[in-house]
């Protein structure tokens, strides 16, 4: 997780700066609409992956929902220093939290933290995504990581030269966020198919009318040409898109 980014001595980050109290809460409710999951990390590297449930300033401040057990939470109890770090689309929201508080109920826990004064918003580079027309392709066959004889044909949400979104159906068994998925073939047309490795970044809901778990992936390992396969379907799809809209 990039702690340091937001101490870069470096990097001038001020026209990445959002310090308006509305439009911080108003990206904060964005990502707890959607119900996306949000990186918790410390400087030492503990990272741990919880659902920001409720944004309110004036009483519990943020609460991300946790396991009360996960061996995580007492490292990030007693750390001085959060980095919270969400995808919204294709911008990286980026914000430091101070000491969280754990609080255990029936049946569930909650980490709560006051809401921040500012945020970071970055645009991801490469970040253009096109969404398929078709329901057959794109699409990606793996072996799920915790159960290799479990194979598995995952629909594609979009597509982009960095990454793809996933539909992880319910009742699949859940992978966790940061973790690696190794020789998934990647299927973008029934001629156009490649072999690559992706890493898990974020998870959130699927969408509106959309069962299952959104899963936001991110190449790490690619064949010679596949790079121009994709830009080549993205291409296709607008081209594609931009004569539908026409017609409409």
């Amino acid at each position: 997780m990039p702690i340091d980014s937001l101490r870069s001595s470096t990097a001038n980050l001020d026209e990445f700066r959002i310090d308006a109290g509305a439009e911080v809460l108003a990206l904060l409710r964005q990502i707890q609409q959607q119900r996306l999951r949000v990186s918790l990390g410390t400087p030492e590297g503990i990272t741990l992956h919880a659902p920001l449930i409720e944004v309110d300033p004036g009483l519990g401040g943020l609460c991300f929902s946790v396991r009360g057990n996960e061996p995580e939470l007492e490292a990030l109890q007693h750390s001085d220093e959060v980095l919270g770090l969400a995808y919204l689309d294709s911008i990286r929201l980026e914000f430091e939290l101070g000491r969280l508080l754990l609080v255990k109920g029936a049946g569930e826990a909650t980490l709560r933290a006051p809401v921040p004064p500012l945020l970071y918003r970055f645009q991801r580079r490469q970040a253009f995504r096109v969404q398929p027309l078709g329901s057959n392709y794109p699409r990606v066959q793996l072996r799920h990581p915790h159960n290799p004889e479990l194979a598995l044909q995952l629909r594609v949400l979009d597509v982009s030269i960095t990454g793809l979104a996933l539909l992880l159906p319910p009742g699949t068994p859940e992978i966790a966020a940061g973790e690696t998925l190794a020789r998934v073939q990647v299927e973008l047309e029934r001629d156009s198919h490649f072999e690559a490795t992706l890493k898990l970044q974020h998870l959130s809901s699927g969408g509106p009318g959309t069962d299952g778990i959104r899963l936001g992936c991110a190449f790490t390992a690619m064949p010679d040409g596949a790079e121009r396969a994709l830009q080549s379907f993205i291409d296709l799809t607008q081209k594609r898109q931009r004569l539908m809209a026409k017609k409409a």
